[in-house]
C-alpha cells in the first residue's frame, strides 16, 4: 500500500496546501515501528495509521488521510477511525488520540460524532528571516556519539509530553537516515562538559520553510536564557542556509514559550488539534 499511500498524501497535500500528516507518520510508514503499527484502509480513498504513544501499549495515537475528491470524506474518516478503534481495543489499548493537522469543521464534526474530545492544540508559528537579533551562545554540529546524551536530555526536558519525551535512540537514528537530515543544522550547546541544550532544525524545500524541529534545555540549566539563545541560533542557521521564513510548533497552553516566541517576532500561522477518547473493552 506504500505507493498508494504516498499518492493519497500527495493529493491531500495539494488540496490543503500543507502535508496533513506528521513526520512520525512518514517515518513509521517508511521504516515501520519496533512496537508495531495498526492500519486501516477505505479502498484507495482513505488510510489510517496508529502506533502506541509513550512507553505502554495502553495509549495509542492515530493519523488519517482521505482523498479530498472522495464522495463523502466525513464517512471515510469515520470508517477509518472506527476500524482503528476496534484494532486498538483488540491490542489491549484503552485510549486513542487522533492528530489532525489544521482541522476543518468536518474534522471537528467527525470527532464530536465519534465521541472524541479536544485534548491539545498545537500552534504552528512563523517569522521572517533573518531576525536581526543578537545572541551569545556557542554551539556545534550534532555527532553520532551524541545520540544517548540527546535522548537523556530530551526525556528530561519533555517529561510532561509523552509523545516527544519517549523518543528513543531508534527514533533519532531513523531521522538521521532521512534525506532531509543535516548534522550542521542540529545545534548542540554544552556547559561544563554536559549537553545543556539543543536546537534541531529542518528544511522544507518545497515550502521554502526552515523549521525549529525540536528545541530543549536540560532542566539543570534552566534560568540561563538558553531557550531564547538556542532559538535565535537555530533561526540564524536557517537564514545562513538561504531560508527566508522560520517556523516552529508549540503547545497552545505553553504560555511561557508562546510569550518568548511572540517577543522574537513569531505569529500563529495554523493550529493543529489532538482529539482523544477512551477505548472501552
Amino acid at each position: 500500500m506504500q505507493v498508494s499511500v504516498d499518492d493519497l498524501v500527495a493529493r491531500a497535500t495539494a488540496a490543503a496546501g500543507f502535508r496533513p500528516v506528521s513526520d512520525q507518520f512518514v517515518a513509521d510508514l517508511t521504516h515501520g515501528s519496533s512496537r508495531g503499527l495498526l492500519r486501516a484502509e477505505v479502498g484507495e480513498v482513505g488510510y489510517a495509521q496508529a502506533a502506541p504513544t509513550g512507553t505502554s501499549d495502553e495509549a495509542w495515537s492515530v493519523e488519517t488521510v482521505a482523498d479530498p475528491a472522495a464522495d463523502d470524506v466525513g464517512t471515510v474518516l469515520a470508517t477509518l477511525l472506527t476500524d482503528v478503534e476496534a484494532a486498538v481495543r483488540a491490542a489491549g489499548g484503552t485510549e486513542l488520540t487522533w492528530l489532525v493537522q489544521g482541522p476543518s469543521a468536518l474534522h471537528n464534526h467527525v470527532a464530536d460524532t465519534l465521541g472524541y474530545t479536544p485534548q491539545r492544540h498545537l500552534h504552528q508559528m512563523r517569522r521572517p528571516l533573518p531576525t536581526g537579533l543578537s545572541f551569545e551562545i556557542v554551539t556545534r554540529a550534532f555527532r553520532a556519539s551524541d545520540v544517548d546524551d540527546w535522548v537523556r536530555v530530551n526525556a528530561r526536558a519533555f517529561a510532561w509530553n509523552p509523545e516527544q519525551g519517549s523518543w528513543t535512540a531508534e527514533h533519532v537514528r531513523a531521522r538521521i537516515d532521512e534525506a532531509w537530515f543535516d548534522a550542521d543544522g542540529f545545534l548542540i550547546h554544552e556547559r561544563n562538559g554536559r549537553l545543556a541544550g539543543f536546537c534541531w532544525t529542518k528544511i522544507h524545500p518545497d515550502e521554502g520553510l526552515g523549521e525549529i524541529y525540536v528545541i530543549a534545555v536540560d532542566p539543570d540549566f534552566h534560568g540561563l536564557g538558553l531557550g531564547r539563545a538556542l532559538t535565535l541560533a537555530g533561526l540564524q542557521s536557517l537564514s545562513d542556509r538561504g531560508l527566508a521564513t522560520g517556523m516552529l510548533f508549540v503547545d497552545a497552553d505553553n504560555t511561557g514559550a508562546i510569550a518568548l516566541y511572540d517577543k522574537l517576532g513569531f505569529t500563529i500561522h495554523r493550529t493543529d488539534s489532538l482529539f482523544t477518547k477512551p477505548v472501552s473493552r
